[in-house]
């Protein structure tokens, strides 16, 4: 009985232990197997935590794959005009006065919960039994957000040899230190951007909108957004039967679960409110869902 006694004891303080790190802690966008970079003293350069690596290329790839995909949709002819009206054939329909304004969010949610039980039955009387049981939970929730800009001005230019893009120039390549790659952002191989570009700049060449009174023609202003939610969870449930008493016949002892949502927002238009208004209200639907979704997977 002292060893029993003492086995659950150790038990429930190691579930203890684990509740404290999983939401009771600020959470980190990187993952348990992605490694900092240690400090050099000898050369003064400080840490890079994983969080950093995976945010620096992300951020990377992002502006790389849009640059690439402006570039070569603007390589393409297409007959400017209206369907009711067809002009000549031109290259370079994004116009350079554009902008993309593009919204980062990279999210993490954790959570854990103890749910001790403990029945009590009368083994006199089998139509009594009492149960007791109770509830400890935590949840903690982080957002990393970014949200550049750049011109079609400057995507449109020319790679120098010193290119972010350019194989080789990575900062993380140049110190020989392969960073953290756990981000579905890193490790999907195709985006999407170029192909969805391509047919939105089709759609809004061959048929644009038109102003009040079928004044000028009036440009759309074009979005794209990606989601990934990333899912992990465990549980355990030890259970006990003694003479008059069991532990735990129901439901989870100990639970976790960490969420990770990593969205992306590319707006691309004129330089005015339009396109700044729709770029903000993707970015509050964005947050909307995310918030719905965090509640509903914390019940």
């Amino acid at each position: 009985m002292i060893a029993l006694t003492f086995c659950r004891g150790a038990f429930v303080a190691a579930s203890v232990l684990c509740l404290g790190a999983c939401g009771l802690t600020v959470p980190d966008i990187k993952e348990a197997w992605d490694a900092d970079r240690p400090a050099n003293p000898a050369t003064g350069e400080p840490k890079i935590s994983g969080t950093a690596q995976i945010e620096f290329e992300i951020k990377k790839r992002i502006y790389c794959d849009l640059r690439d995909a402006v570039q070569a949709v603007n390589l393409i002819e297409v007959s400017a005009g209206s369907y009711d009206k067809p002009g000549p054939a031109k290259k370079g329909i994004i116009p350079l006065k554009w902008g993309a304004q593009v919204s980062l969010s990279l999210q993490v949610d954790e959570s854990s919960a103890l749910n001790p039980g403990l029945t009590f039955d009368d083994l006199v009387s089998s139509t009594f039994s009492l149960g007791l049981g109770g509830t400890l939970s935590s949840t903690a929730t982080r957002v990393d957000k970014f949200n550049p800009s750049w011109s079609i001005a400057y995507l449109m230019r020319p790679d120098t040899p010193y290119s972010v893009c350019k194989a080789g120039n990575d900062p993380f390549e140049q110190i020989r230190w392969k960073p953290a790659t756990s981000s579905p952002f890193i490790l999907e191989s195709d985006l999407g951007i170029k192909e969805w570009l391509q047919g939105a700049m089709f759609t809004d060449v061959l048929l644009h909108s038109v102003g009040p009174a079928g004044g000028d023609p009036k440009p759309d202003t074009v979005s794209y957004e990606i989601k990934f939610v990333i899912v992990s969870s465990g549980s355990v449930t030890p259970t006990w039967k003694l003479v008059k008493f069991s532990a735990n016949t129901s439901g989870d002892f100990f639970s976790v679960g960490r969420t990770r949502t990593h969205d992306l927002i590319i707006t691309i238009g004129p330089n005015d409110s339009t396109t700044l208004d729709a770029h903000l209200a993707s970015q509050i639907g964005n947050a909307v869902s995310n918030s719905n979704r965090a509640l509903l997977s914390r019940r």
